[in-house]
């Protein structure tokens, strides 16, 4: 029988982080778009009451973790969360789930970024869930130039410029070394956006090496030569 830290790297890639403990987890709940329902809302202090410690923690990445649960009940808590329409992810050398702002209500957006966004967690992150990429990517949308979300932080950035018109930054990162993002040259429909963001995916698989993050292939490569590639 493997032991706790055997499976925890397995785990991990299903959204189950280890505790400090070494014997509890924290589960990572999906939060497409930052957003929930109130019965979402219910189930997820449900589960913290149930299976956690009663608390639950927001991530910058508009997603939930629920610290303190044990092995033996993380099958429960996927259940409990599928059955109100959640799920568990987001970890590992893959698309992530997309930030974004409030652009579906906010009177500054220039296009309705929930609507945007949904499209995008379809197509990018569960579509590219199995695609192994040399490492994490991240991709953040804003519905305006305010940048409320700050998508020159991200991998990618999309940002509205213009009515259903927006910007694309490549090469933001925040870790231990940050940089902000270059916009490549240009304006762009949601659609061409979209074609975009999986050019660069692809190129990122072929081009990048294993570790090294979206920014890092920029900074090696050559920013002209990227955006070349994914542009023409």
């Amino acid at each position: 029988m493997s032991t706790i830290p055997e499976q925890a790297a397995l785990l991990k890639g299903k959204g189950f982080l280890l505790n400090k403990d070494g014997e509890h987890f924290s589960c990572r709940v999906v939060i497409p778009g930052g957003k929930m329902n109130a019965q979402q809302s219910k189930r997820v202090s449900e589960i913290c009451e149930h299976y956690g410690k009663g608390y639950f923690y927001l991530t910058q990445r508009q997603n939930i973790e629920i610290p303190g649960i044990l092995l033996d009940n993380l099958d429960g808590v996927s259940l409990a969360l599928a059955e109100v329409g959640l799920s568990i992810g987001s970890t590992g050398p893959r698309p992530r789930p997309i930030t974004t702002c409030k652009g579906a209500i906010c009177k500054f957006s220039l296009f309705d970024t929930e609507a945007y966004t949904s499209q995008l967690d379809e197509k990018i992150y569960k579509g590219y869930y199995d695609v192994t990429l040399p490492g994490k990517l991240r991709i953040i949308t804003s519905g305006c130039f305010n940048n409320c979300s700050m998508p020159h932080v991200g991998c990618i950035g999309i940002i509205g410029k213009k009515k259903d018109q927006v910007a694309i930054s490549l090469g933001g990162m925040a870790a231990r070394k940050q940089s902000l993002g270059r916009e490549i040259q240009g304006l762009y429909t949601l659609d061409e956006a979209t074609g975009i963001i999986e050019k660069a995916i692809q190129y990122y698989k072929e081009h990048g090496n294993k570790g090294e993050r979206f920014a890092q292939m920029i900074e090696r490569i050559g920013f002209e030569t990227v955006e070349k590639a994914l542009i023409g």
